[in-house]
């Protein structure tokens, strides 16, 4: 562990934690506090994941994938022993550790309905900048319509140069009856009707704000947020 300096922490104390306190040099001084109740849950898994992620990546890679499995396995067995928690057993992970990627549909001759992958893997929350050397916002929003549940967009003004490619993945993504919410707002008086036009044939579900005097909804960044299995995923540009 790194050495302790005057900050914020919000960690749960663990032994080695409780060592590091005891060879304060009398400088700092810690503030403690109980674990409450409606808290536990959340920072105990929150504490046991980064020690199962540590411990896992750590076991050579030739033998991280079954050892890691086993100890999952074994760990939820043992979770399985609490009285309450008997029906958790069904999550112990398959053997081989496949993962599920996608469940599709049949197109008319028969051949799966494949959902394009996102170039940001599910799991991965990334704020993208356009700074040079990084991938483009404008690539990674549309590998993102294709799966998306959902769609909204919260920006300060929408124009059509910015829409407009991505027009003909929007109409896809509405013709399939999934929702695109938008709102934005006539700050500096650079949204352009043609761009709400345009998303108004698709369906898409338009809130303006005209009120400039006492609100604004500009922060330096817009922001292009689409809901993707449960995940909400932000990607945001410099503005």
């Amino acid at each position: 562990m790194t050495k302790l300096e005057r900050g914020l922490y919000e960690v749960l104390l663990t032994e080695a934690l409780e060592e590091q306190l005891e060879d304060l040099d009398g400088v700092l001084e810690p503030i403690r506090s109980i674990l409450r109740a409606p808290e536990a849950a959340d920072r105990i898994a929150l504490h046991l994941a980064r020690v199962i992620e540590r411990a896992v990546d750590s076991i050579a890679e030739g033998e991280r994938t079954n050892v890691g499995l086993d100890l999952a396995r074994r760990l939820i067995d043992l979770i399985c022993k609490l009285p309450s928690a008997a029906e958790f057993g069904s999550e112990r992970p398959g053997a081989t550790g496949d993962i599920l990627h996608s469940l599709v549909g049949r197109l008319p001759d028969g051949r799966p309905d494949v959902v394009a992958a996102p170039l940001i893997p599910l799991l991965d929350t990334l704020l993208l900048t356009n700074a040079p050397g990084e991938p483009r916002v404008g690539n990674q929003i549309q590998t993102e319509i294709r799966s998306a549940d959902g769609i909204d967009v919260v920006m300060a003004f929408i124009r059509y140069s910015g829409i407009s490619p991505l027009l003909e993945a929007l109409r896809r993504h509405r013709s399939d009856g999934r929702p695109i919410r938008v709102l934005t707002t006539t700050y500096t008086g650079s949204t352009e009707a043609r761009a709400l036009d345009a998303l108004g044939k698709l369906g898409a579900d338009i809130r303006v704000s005209y009120d400039t005097s006492t609100t604004r909804l500009h922060a330096r960044r817009g922001c292009f947020i689409v809901p993707q299995d449960s995940r909400p995923h932000i990607l945001a540009r410099q503005i």
